[in-house]
């Protein structure tokens, strides 16, 4: 694996490392880049679908755990149903009927899950292969980032417009991973685009995230219908089993629903001046691991892996059955460009899309029960 930069007199901050990770149609090269900050936490990216593949971030000891799921062959995320650490594009979600007005015309947009559009198509940006360039920061001599970049042609899955879009991946050494995605269109479209990771805090060794202690900082949420479609109902979180105010261990809440699990979108109020704000945390006792999710975008889809089943097996030979992870999705509320009242996801020209998504770790051992 080759080192794209270094200081031939002192260890830099950052390193960047590239390998081909596999060969996608007509042989076009798919490359593996390895980010790596001072503390030795590593983000591996790979160029289809501008996917997190891994995740290592210190644990309990320093012991560096993997906090992220994913194949470790990319055979298997050509054949991917499930976005594992992929960039979700032109909108997440799932869109009801997928015939939409924009700039008062009709669009129809390319359904993908019955009449439903999902996550961007099916041929979404999930699929796409994204052209790749370190970002260099002269003051810390080193490389503290990677950009991707995709040009969505205009009429890509029905959405009008061609679109350019980068996505920043940041490592700092405070242990943090800084997603900042931007875009700009030549025609007025829609635009929601998150980062479909799935997270287990507790490692590859971690069958499932029922112990995960998560708390999200949101009074309302959007509920969903039969077909898991949002009514445009904005509802109170309190007293239902989508109040995480508190932090909840993932698996008893679980056991409150009517479902098999979480795949909902929770209301955050937006910070002054477009700046993040916490959304989210995420807590494993096992590992000590916390995660802090911080962004400036209006929702937050939590999504518990309802439907991933025993046939995944991860790169490190865990399986990835159902619970076994969790999507914390930072976007626009699912199905806005059909209900009023949610937040616009138009995009005009000479406008800029711009989201930012801070995942901030830490560790700190889990508390003992008091001695009765």
């Amino acid at each position: 694996m080759g080192c794209l930069c270094c200081n031939p007199n002192r260890q830099p901050p950052f390193q960047l490392k590239t390998r081909i990770f596999g060969h996608a149609a007509f042989s076009q090269p798919v490359q593996l880049y390895q980010l790596t900050n001072k503390h030795g936490m590593e983000l591996s990216v790979i160029s289809f679908g501008a996917r997190i593949i891994g995740l290592k971030v210190p644990g309990l000891n320093g012991q560096m755990v993997d906090v992220v799921r994913g194949f470790k062959k990319f055979e298997d995320y050509q054949t991917d149903e499930f976005y594992f650490g992929a960039i979700v594009g032109r909108v997440a979600g799932r869109i009801h009927p997928s015939t939409v007005k924009i700039a008062g015309k009709a669009v129809h947009l390319v359904p993908n899950t019955q009449n439903v559009h999902h996550n961007g198509g099916k041929n979404g940006f999930d699929t796409a292969i994204w052209t790749v360039q370190p970002i260099e920061e002269d003051d810390r001599n080193g490389v503290s980032g990677i950009k991707f970049r995709y040009v969505s042609p205009d009429g890509s899955e029905g959405y009008p417009g061609e679109l350019v879009t980068e996505v920043e991946y940041r490592l700092t050494n405070r242990n943090e991973l800084k997603i900042r995605i931007t875009a700009v269109t030549e025609a007025t479209t829609l635009l929601s685009i998150p980062c479909h990771a799935y997270f287990n805090l507790g490692g590859p060794k971690e069958a499932n995230i029922y112990d995960h202690r998560l708390t999200v900082n949101a009074e309302e949420f959007t509920p969903l219908d039969g077909d898991m479609i949002p009514t445009g109902e904005i509802t109170p979180v309190e007293g239902t089993p989508y109040d995480f105010r508190r932090a909840g261990r993932i698996g008893d809440m679980i056991g409150r629903l009517p479902t098999e699990g979480y795949d909902h979108n929770w209301c955050i109020a937006s910070g002054p001046g477009g700046e993040p704000v916490s959304a989210a945390h995420l807590y494993c006792p096992s590992s000590g691991i916390g995660m802090e999710v911080l962004t400036t975008q209006p929702g937050l889809t939590v999504y518990t892996g309802n439907f991933l089943s025993k046939s995944l097996i991860g790169a490190n030979g865990e399986v990835m059955d159902k619970h076994s992870a969790v999507c914390l999705e930072t976007q626009n509320y699912p199905n806005a460009p059909n209900v009023e009242r949610f937040p616009s996801a138009v995009l005009t020209p000479g406008q800029t899309y711009d989201h930012t998504t801070l995942f901030r770790f830490s560790v700190r051992r889990p508390q003992k029960p008091p001695v009765q």
